[in-house]
């Protein structure tokens, strides 16, 4: 958690009147934008060759989803390095974002020259699809990079800012190139991933300072070793935290290739009702505003009398339920719109039949990431870490079922979900029975 204190100030005209909801709603407009954009503009490509499409379909999501698994780690670390007040308090965002491209160049090369060989001999990829699928890794990760260093030091607005215009623009190069020629289609959204990075990297450099005093990169990655063994089960949950999301899919993806002949078939109802089920979570804009809220009692926990210190915990416990509720309230609504604009526009009903259950699912799941934020206080990351680890579990342990129903990829994600869900609710509502005593002693137990 940040250090920085709130002060109590009077509200001027030019100042927000709801700060923390206003970060939240920042917080997850990209998401929500990079959702939209994208359902729109796959819609438009109607006239794709039903090979040529999967193909393009893979090299995009692939490259998506390896650049969130390989960077999932160093995001937690940029956030510990920006939180830094001793080594990195010298332009710590700027340094942390020098690690990330490189770490970030480095992992892309390592999982392109992985994956390589089974796009190659199973999903018949040519050269070019490679070089293609190789260019997006690396652009996404090292955008997933720079918009964590943006997040870590608490600036939302620009990231809100750089994906609203920059996936019109993806949309725009994209789509223009599908009406010249459908196979020019995965080049007009290479463009347009290149404008996305170009623009974080350079908001980055106008945004952060650059450090004042001498330092070195080899010093500063000599430091990372000591922020992974302390950070281990952050980076184990954020990595298991996408892995969970996106394994269903990928379960399923692999049996509709082994069907067909093609190795991955990517399109389908479970992919669309998949992905339209996992719009429940965007409800999880509350944890920013939660942490928000929270940050100052978090921050001064162990500081005043015994009295006052009672007092900042029940502020915090009436904090954490009010926001909550407030989650679930809206999961439940977008649960609600989405269902109903599917069945309105797509009558398929094993696609609401998916989307129903993966959004049961995410609502459960957005429970365990917010109390991920209040276990920490305690010492219990880990158990966040295992109640993520249950979900990818569960969706590995429906596999034999998926030849039966793919729609068992999804419950097994539900199930997973509620479960995780119960796991992490349970330690959550123990720690705050006797909260001063489990706080001091995980404080004893710090090194």
């Amino acid at each position: 958690m940040s250090g920085i204190q709130f002060e109590l100030k009077p509200i001027h005209k030019n100042e927000p009147k709801y700060p923390n909801i206003n970060q939240a709603i920042l917080f997850i407009l990209p998401s929500i934008i990079i959702t939209i954009v994208s359902i729109i503009l796959f819609a438009q490509l109607t006239v794709f060759p039903e090979p040529q499409y999967n193909i393009f379909l893979v090299t995009i999501l692939v490259a998506i989803i390896l650049s969130l698994v390989g960077m999932a780690g160093m995001q937690v670390l940029i956030y510990r390095i920006a939180d830094d007040r001793d080594y990195f308090v010298d332009g710590a965002a700027a340094r942390a974002i020098q690690m990330g491209l490189i770490y970030s160049f480095i992992v892309s090369i390592i999982m392109a020259a992985i994956v390589s060989p089974y796009l190659l001999s199973v999903l018949h990829f040519s050269g070019t699809d490679i070089l293609y699928f190789a260019y997006l890794l690396f652009f996404f990760s090292s955008t997933w990079i720079i918009i964590s260093a943006f997040w870590a030091s608490e600036q939302y607005k620009q990231p809100a800012v750089i994906f609203t215009i920059s996936y019109l623009g993806i949309f725009g190069f994209t789509y223009i190139a599908y009406q010249i020629d459908p196979v020019y289609t995965i080049i007009g959204y290479m463009v347009g991933i290149t404008i996305l990075f170009l623009a974080s990297l350079f908001t980055a450099l106008k945004t952060f300072p650059k450090p004042k005093s001498a330092y070195t990169l080899s010093r500063d990655f000599a430091k990372l070793p000591k922020l992974i063994s302390q950070n281990a089960a952050p980076i184990l949950f954020n990595i298991f935290y996408v892995l969970a999301i996106f394994l269903d899919k990928i379960i399923v993806w692999v049996t509709q290739g082994l069907r067909s002949g093609q190795g991955l078939v990517v399109t389908g109802p479970y992919t669309t009702g998949a992905f339209l089920g996992l719009i429940p979570m965007f409800s999880v804009a509350t944890v920013a505003y939660f942490t928000s809220r929270t940050k100052s009692l978090v921050h001064d926990r162990y500081t005043g009398t015994f009295m006052e210190i009672q007092k900042g915990i029940k502020e915090y416990k009436r904090i954490y339920w009010i926001s909550l509720r407030a989650m679930l309230l809206i999961a439940l609504g977008l649960t609600v719109l989405i269902a109903s604009l599917s069945f309105y526009f797509n009558t398929d009903l094993q696609v609401l039949q998916i989307l129903l259950t993966i959004s049961v699912g995410s609502i459960f799941f957005t429970v365990i990431v917010f109390n991920a934020a209040v276990l920490v206080i305690f010492g219990h990351s880990s158990i966040s870490t295992w109640s993520v680890l249950i979900i990818i579990i569960s969706e590995l342990a429906t596999i034999p079922y998926i030849h039966t129903d793919i729609w068992f990829s999804s419950l097994g994600f539900m199930l997973g979900s509620f479960i995780g869900f119960v796991v992490s609710f349970f330690v959550t509502i123990r720690m705050f029975s006797f909260p001063e005593y489990r706080m001091f002693r995980f404080l004893l137990k710090s090194p």
